[in-house]
């Protein structure tokens, strides 16, 4: 009588190690993305020819990362549904960090012509394609190692990355332009910070190839239950099409208007309209982001306690109110007389503008913090990467990620009053807010009890 065959042990991954090899990589990725937004006015000056609307043309250009990425989410939605988490989000590591070592090796208008804008735009495009597997593998990957009832917890580590990422940003930038002359720093020192992200996708791909497949995915592969047409599954049904617009509408593309306003739009206002210092300006909002940077797990912790809905609520009524206090502040205090010239505050005043960069990021932790648990708990196991990543690439990239631009556009083509005239720009955020409100309120449900496994 032959001996029975043992079975190799499932292989099983330390959950310290997938939050770690998950956020780290997710960091990197928006380190990655938020660095063509930081350099947005250099960038201007060195792709693109002489022009009043280059700076506008340069935001543009990085919109479009945030525009293609409902597309690149079905790629990597579909990879990931199909042939597991794993591996769609250590491909979008790569493609993102070949992609930004490449911005820092375009050669400049001068040297190439319109030839320079272009090979920006794809990488800008691959970037966008690259982040929109990168996020929603990443908030899967955990939620489905993770305790049911910690969910929000384990996932908000993930959620901190993007406002750590912005730090690590406006320190890098700050570092390398603080050894050289602004000349140096223009002409050639801007490629540094894009080309030093070549190390940190080296490290986090090495840590990401020693996980495995997520519990989930893999109870559902070897029962046969995965999706063959992941996409088409998405799409099929109007309950799940449902769910998609109400968490877009539901206070998705809110979040992502909020934590643009936030980072970038308050960074170009201190910068072109208040007509503060770069130093100063990057000061303000890294104090005011760094202090608020650890509510954003705390919010996601306490959402699995009270629930995903109200804490994502109380952070869209906060930004309502934050958004239009904080951009008059900055302006009326920072440069009341309108003055073309930069401008100088004292520290009192740099103590309040980092105070109100510190509740706006609240706002932000508020709506962002208990977001990729919401998301990811919506729907089931065997299409949850493809719908999840269209719904947050839709909400979070194309629509509230293209805030920068909007605002600049409606700044600088909307005739009114002298006097309200810098703000009008933030009637899209605000908007966006609003809207966000009314379907949270009347059509999205609680999602903290649901079944991952269902």
């Amino acid at each position: 009588m032959s001996e029975a065959v043992a079975l190799p042990p499932e292989k099983k991954n330390n959950l310290k190690l997938v939050i770690i090899a998950s956020c780290v990589g997710t960091l990197i990725e928006w380190y990655d993305l938020f660095l063509a937004v930081i350099l947005a006015s250099i960038l201007s000056t060195q792709l693109f020819p002489e022009g009043e609307n280059k700076f506008i043309e340069t935001l543009a250009i990085v919109a479009t990362t945030y525009l293609i990425r409902p597309f690149g989410s079905l790629l990597f939605g579909k990879m990931g549904d199909k042939s597991g988490r794993k591996q769609s989000f250590l491909i979008s590591l790569l493609l993102m960090g070949a992609a930004t070592f490449l911005i820092g090796c375009i050669p400049t208008f001068n040297q190439v012509g319109w030839l320079a804008p272009i090979m920006f735009l794809v990488l800008r495009l691959a970037q966008g394609l690259a982040i929109s597997g990168e996020y929603s593998g990443a908030v899967i990957y955990v939620a489905e190692h993770a305790p049911e009832n910690k969910r929000g917890f384990y996932t908000g580590f993930i959620q901190t990355t993007s406002s750590i990422a912005l730090i690590v940003c406006l320190v890098v930038v700050f570092a390398t332009r603080s050894v050289m002359s602004d000349e140096s720093f223009t002409s050639f020192g801007w490629r540094i910070p894009f080309l030093f992200s070549a190390v940190l996708v080296f490290i986090s791909y090495l840590i990401r190839r020693k996980l495995h497949e997520s519990p989930v995915f893999a109870e559902l592969k070897k029962e046969g239950k995965t999706s063959s047409a992941p996409i088409r599954e998405t799409f099929k049904t109007k309950k799940n099409v449902g769910l998609i617009l109400s968490a877009i509408f539901g206070g998705n593309a809110a979040q992502s208007a909020i934590q643009q306003t936030n980072q970038f739009v308050a960074l170009f206002f201190l910068q072109r309209t208040v007509k503060l210092t770069d130093t100063t300006s990057i000061l303000i909002l890294a104090v005011g982001i760094l202090l608020a940077g650890p509510l954003f797990q705390i919010f996601g912790a306490l959402s699995d306690k009270v629930g995903r809905k109200k804490v994502i609520l109380a952070g869209l009524f906060l930004g309502l109110v934050t958004i239009p206090l904080t951009f008059y502040t900055f302006l009326e205090m920072g440069n009341p007389m309108r003055l073309d010239t930069i401008q100088h505050i004292d520290t009192q005043t740099t103590l309040i503008f980092i105070g109100l960069t510190f509740l706006l990021t609240v706002a932000s932790a508020l709506v962002y913090g208990p977001m990729g648990a919401f998301l990811m708990e919506l729907f089931p196991t065997k299409i949850r990467y493809t719908s999840m990543g269209f719904t947050y690439n839709v909400g979070n990239g194309a629509i509230g990620g293209s805030t920068p631009v909007i605002t600049e556009l409606i700044r600088s083509s909307v005739v009114i009053s002298f006097a309200f005239a810098p703000y009008t720009g933030l009637i899209y955020p605000l908007a966006l807010i609003v809207i966000g409100i009314f379907v949270n309120i009347f059509f999205v449900k609680e999602t903290n009890m649901n079944n991952l496994r269902d």
